[in-house]
């Protein structure tokens, strides 16, 4: 009998849970696999006690629909497998935190994802996804430098199995933390649109950019994230995009900025905080004039804004 397991803690030899804080798993279609990069040697990653010690093995074995759990500390910068769709990554801590060895124990459940100490190569992706349906949850991520991303979302102008394409992907609960770019939209070689991302219930600090990278999203979900001590909160071409239920914290040059792309398709936006001086000037700033900016909250008079920045 299947056990709905609703909180986010995972007891290690414990079954596969059904929901995560109330979002079920729609991924069940595939084999489930286990990563625990505490373990000297891996094994075929099918239980905990005899899990991969490295992702880069999950990824090995990927013929597309699986799930991954993992605990601990991964030190890799990856890229996700050509043809592979809709795997699903989860962290089984309870929360997304660094996994520190110090006391002792304190790495074994945290679910964090970084760049290795040594060896990594300077403002390259710590994950770069290059399918479609993939879905990151419950992971704390670092980046190597300030100018590479922690996930990072391509698409080429390929077709048929030449093509690349990160659309559909969900990324939920997690935090990014630190410089670098939490989620990049785009690299120097792939330069088509990236769709229908939903980003949710995530947490960024102190990144270099929140959301940011060269691309352009269309038709994504951006919903109930705090962005807080970020030199930059959210800054990349939009269209068509829903952005709402965020806390817009404090930032050091933009808050939210959605200009640069192509298309007349307007963004709404709505219901949001927005801390400093919502003008143009103060770090907003549309992508075109049909963009709807109201019902946001901010420090204006009457606290509630109808217009666009201005």
């Amino acid at each position: 009998m299947a056990v709905e397991i609703r909180s986010r803690r995972f007891r290690r030899g414990s079954g596969a849970r059904s929901t995560i804080d109330g979002h079920a798993l729609h991924h069940q279609k595939g084999k489930i696999y286990y990563v625990d990069p505490t373990l000297t040697t891996g094994g075929d990653g099918k239980t905990w006690e005899s899990a991969f010690s490295t992702m880069q093995a999950a990824f090995n074995v990927l013929v597309g629909g699986e799930t991954i759990y993992f605990a601990g500390k991964l030190v890799e910068q990856l890229v996700t497998p050509v043809q592979i769709f809709d795997v699903s990554i989860i962290g089984a801590g309870n929360r997304p935190r660094h996994a520190d060895s110090t006391p002792s124990g304190g790495n074994l459940y945290a679910s964090q994802w970084a760049p290795p100490a040594s060896g990594a190569v300077a403002a390259q992706a710590t994950v770069r996804v290059l399918q479609q349906g993939w879905t990151f949850e419950n992971i704390l991520f670092t980046a190597v430098d300030l100018n590479a991303g922690m996930i990072e979302l391509v698409r080429n102008a390929a077709a048929g199995n030449s093509e690349r394409d990160a659309s559909h992907a969900t990324i939920r609960g997690c935090r990014f933390a630190g410089a670098g770019i939490g989620i990049a939209i785009g690299a120097a070689s792939f330069t088509e649109l990236v769709f229908n991302v939903l980003i949710e219930d995530n947490r960024f600090n102190s990144c270099t950019f929140g959301i940011g990278g060269p691309g352009q999203l269309n038709q994504a979900v951006i919903r109930d994230n705090h962005f807080s001590m970020n030199t930059n909160n959210v800054d990349v071409a939009m269209e068509g995009s829903a952005v709402y239920n965020n806390i817009f914290g404090t930032f050091t040059t933009q808050s939210l900025e959605t200009s640069g792309g192509v298309g007349t398709d307007p963004n709404m936006v709505t219901k949001n905080y927005l801390s400093g001086t919502y003008s143009i000037n103060g770090g907003y700033k549309v992508h075109n004039a049909a963009d709807e900016w109201a019902g946001n909250f901010n420090g204006l008079a009457g606290a509630i804004t109808v217009n666009d920045p201005a």
